[in-house]
């Protein structure tokens, strides 16, 4: 059986899913601002430097830092 929890607060909760006898499973949940790139289990930003992008690798599933080196300087719109 799957339950799900949702708590709309900003401050730390004491979450606890109990059956009518005991405690299934028990989590604190709190809210974070500094959540950093590194910590998102699809970036890798391991071998990042300065002035490179994010870029999705399908071979790994991940972005990971990239050297931009194409750079679009105009768009045509063509008619519509």
């Amino acid at each position: 059986m799957a339950t799900t929890v949702t708590v709309s607060t900003s401050a730390a909760s004491a979450v606890s899913v109990k059956s009518s006898k005991t405690t299934v499973a028990s989590v604190v949940v709190a809210p974070s601002s500094n959540i950093s790139l590194g910590t998102l289990t699809n970036v890798d930003v391991a071998n990042v430097a300065d002035g490179q992008g994010l870029v999705f690798s399908s071979a790994n599933g991940k972005f990971e830092g990239k050297t931009i080196t194409s750079v679009v300087t105009s768009i045509v719109g063509g008619s519509f």
